[in-house]
């Protein structure tokens, strides 16, 4: 906004009208750009809030954008991701400013508590049983794995959570078969921003065969069918620039606008690449290399493939057998692709006979650099290797590597330079049931007159915590800085029973944040301090008392649980039911009622007299 126009310019008519016309009210006397640009700046959000109650002319003006998009620009509190295509000067996500601020400020305050609590509870109709899910980043949607009641058609489905309207599915594709291993992220594709969705599907590879369903088998462990099975790796990639128009605030869901623009736009769901398999695909992983969309998986047991999703490049790579060991004696557990230093992280495990009847086993986490041009199944050898301590895993799970904000015009609103958060390494044992937390810390270099470097090595893994679950099996949503574990009853169950859902604090995360959620003192956006940084590592969270009945019932154990670290939001279903539950950690300012006539706005005018020398064409979209 140029500093020589008024902030009255921008504001809309039915609210200009307010302060212009007689008023026994001083203060509705002033004209509105002292109030936003000369008063509002000197006060706190609880001041704003407060302003807020005094009656509808004020409950409208501190709804004005500009006063939060200037708390969120001296906010130290960290503030959730913003998806590519956030446009930070768009009319459009004026509404979202304001989520961003609430939410920050209220997650930090609520994670470091003793006792957290569930602020907000909603229920999403699904339409389809879900099996899997995958929240973006920013939790603005949700990517589903479905499946009809009569269990013959399975899709993919998009929802929308944060319209002003209602949460709701707005697009769907078919499968064939089920979708598992499910994925997405935010990514370019050809120049364009959108989701890149990815999952894993299986069929018999002569056809179908009667009374047996592959979809029917365990997601996560490795079968023996009683016919041969095909694996298809696909990755789908949804236009972002087609989804804002369908979630634009502006538009009313089943609207004739809604319809219109929907029916104008090609079908949202582009398959991008097909990866077809006789051997079992895993740890399917969605990442940018080089500036590039990639894919990469796990075929066992010791070759990654890595897809170039923009030119299709398939590159194979197969890391060195230990030892000479006999193939069938490695299994790659997880692997996690570090894109800014070309390298890989890998845990796998080797189990040998040395003496016959005594089997050992070994665990490594191993790094690779990515060949540049690999060729074809290229061998290649670790350069670093540390032993993970010698247990009993069910599973591994590495948090990813932290990414900054790659929108089209976001302002500066934290510093991405300096030192990255550690990455996060959680062993689920088996003997006794529990978890197991390791952190990873970057390695700092420093040389004269050069820019401080900062890499991921496996010198400086340190131990956090172990915690014993037993007899009831511990599960883990890995975050780089905040993590969400869940217990159940069993772990051989398709929907378990859901016993309990904690907060884990990671004992040399702590300080850290601490620090980063003091804020400036020569500019506080609030009158409070934060709370005190609770000393428990595990919470748990007391579930809703009509979600805790549900989980109570034998018959609506838990079928998929996904959650977003950034925003403290859970999304939860269970048993044969066509519902998904929405649980928020953090409080999000929504608009309600009331604040129809602020989405008025968006159409209207320049309400001021223009001056001669400015252009008087200019209005606001």
């Amino acid at each position: 906004m140029p500093s020589s126009t008024s902030i009255a310019a921008f504001l809309p008519n039915f609210l200009m009208a307010h302060f212009t016309k007689p008023s026994i009210c001083y203060m509705q006397r002033l004209p509105l750009d002292i109030f936003v640009d000369h008063i509002f700046i000197h006060l706190h959000i609880e001041d704003i809030m407060a302003l807020r109650l005094v009656d509808k002319t004020f409950f409208l003006l501190t709804h004005e954008p500009v006063i939060w998009k200037r708390f969120l620009e001296r906010m130290k509190t960290p503030i959730p991701p913003l998806r590519p295509t956030f446009r930070y000067s768009l009319r459009a996500t004026d509404l979202e400013v304001e989520q961003l601020v609430s939410r920050a400020i209220s997650l930090e305050d609520n994670w470091r508590r003793d006792e957290p609590r569930v602020m907000d509870f909603k229920v999403l109709n699904s339409h389809h049983r879900v099996l899997d899910m995958r929240l973006l980043p920013g939790g603005k949607f949700l990517v589903a794995s479905v499946r009809d009641l009569s269990n013959h058609r399975y899709f993919i489905t998009l929802f929308s959570l944060d319209h002003p309207q209602g949460k709701r599915a707005i697009a769907r594709m078919p499968t064939i078969s089920k979708a598992y291993d499910l994925q997405a992220k935010y990514m370019k594709h050809n120049g364009a921003y959108g989701i890149m969705i990815a999952y894993t599907r299986r069929t018999f590879k002569n056809g179908e065969r009667c009374g047996i369903d592959p979809s029917d088998y365990s997601d996560t462990d490795a079968i023996d069918p009683p016919y041969p099975l095909i694996y298809e790796s696909l990755c789908l990639h949804v236009s972002l620039d087609a989804l804002e128009e369908l979630v634009d605030p502006r538009v009313k869901p089943g609207s004739t606008e809604f319809y219109n623009l929907a029916v104008a736009r090609p079908p949202p769901f582009l398959e991008v690449s097909m990866f077809e398999s006789e051997t079992r695909i895993t740890s399917l992983t969605l990442f940018d290399l080089k500036k590039k969309a990639h894919v990469a998986f796990v075929q066992q047991p010791r070759k990654m493939v890595f897809i170039d999703l923009d030119s299709g490049v398939l590159s194979p790579m197969l890391i060195q057998n230990y030892n000479n060991f006999p193939e069938k004696a490695h299994q790659i557990r997880t692997i996690r692709v570090l894109s800014d230093q070309n390298d890989v992280v890998v845990i796998r495990t080797i189990v040998s006979e040395p003496t016959p009847g005594h089997p050992s086993t070994l665990h490594f986490m191993e790094m690779f650099h990515i060949p540049e041009n690999p060729g074809n199944d290229a061998i290649v050898k670790p350069f670093e290797r540390w032993p993970v301590d010698p247990r009993v895993y069910a599973s591994f799970h590495l948090s990813d590597p932290v990414t900054p904000s790659i929108g089209i015009d976001h302002p500066n609103l934290q510093p991405a330079s300096g030192c990255p958060p550690p990455l996060s390494l959680y062993c689920r044992t088996l003997d006794p049931v529990g978890i197991v937390h390791y952190l990873i810390w970057p390695k700092i270099e420093e040389e004269p007159n050069k820019p401080t470097r900062y890499y991921f090595n496996l010198e400086y893994i340190v131990p956090q915590t172990v915690h014993v679950s037993a007899p009831w099996a511990t599960n883990v949503l890995a975050g780089s800085s905040k993590a969400l574990v869940y217990t159940v009853d069993s772990t051989r169950k398709d929907a378990p029973k859901l016993l309990t859902i904690r907060r884990y604090l990671s004992p040399q995360l702590q300080p850290l944040w601490s620090i980063r959620g003091v804020e400036d003192p020569s500019e506080p956006i609030s009158r409070k301090d934060r709370p005190a940084l609770s000393k428990k590592y595990y919470s748990s969270f007391d579930l809703p008392e009509y979600l805790r009945r549900k989980f109570d019932n034998t018959d609506m154990g838990l079928t998929a649980l996904t959650w977003d670290e950034t925003i403290g939001r859970v999304c939860l279903a269970c048993g044969d039911e066509f519902r998904i539950y929405i649980l928020d950690f953090a409080f999000a300012a929504t608009p309600d009622n009331r604040f129809k006539q602020w989405q008025l706005t968006q159409q209207i005018k320049l309400n001021v007299p223009a001056h001669p020398e400015r252009n008087t064409g200019m209005h606001i979209d």
